[in-house]
């Protein structure tokens, strides 16, 4: 895991992770970076075909990430080769939590949908992302879940920090 302090800047502290194989890398405020778990992941817990992809989630407090009902902050990118990720990331619901909308989310390196949600039973907020390439390559697709409680949000700023290697 590398794991990288940022001060200063246009949003303050933030911290950069990377998969054990150095092949995803993105950016969370620094008081998410707490724990990293970045062993990778098997795509077929959204649905997708088998398989270990790169992969990892980082979060102020990794033994609280799997219950949606708890309070925690923190971000899950895996890489997909295989299946359509998009349709996978509309099928989405948050039982307890209310739906605020769909928006697509674009810039220089990525493009995707990015669904939201708020007034989860944990207080907080989730957003489910599906991004692909923006030089229009079909491959690798990312699959983003962005949890957080309170206010702020940083998605976007999270999204614009992913970085394939």
């Amino acid at each position: 895991m590398t794991a990288v302090l940022h001060r200063g800047g246009t949003g303050g502290d933030v911290v950069r992770v990377a998969d054990a194989q150095g092949r995803m890398s993105l950016e969370v405020p620094a008081g998410w970076g707490r724990e990293v778990r970045d062993s990778g992941w098997d795509p077929h817990a959204l649905g997708l075909a088998t398989g270990h992809e790169p992969g990892l989630v980082v979060a102020d407090d990794l033994s609280h990430w799997p219950d949606l009902k708890a309070a925690v902050n923190g971000v899950f990118a895996g890489m997909s080769a295989h299946g359509d990720v998009t349709a996978r990331v509309r099928g989405l619901a948050h039982s307890g939590c209310r739906y605020t909308g769909a928006r697509t989310f674009t810039d220089a390196d990525w493009h995707g949908l990015v669904r939201s949600w708020s007034g989860c039973p944990d207080g907080g907020s989730v957003t489910e992302s599906a991004l692909v390439p923006a030089d229009g390559a079909a491959h690798p697709q990312v699959y983003v879940q962005i949890r957080r409680r309170g206010d702020g949000d940083a998605v976007d700023g999270v999204l614009r920090s992913l970085r394939m290697g």
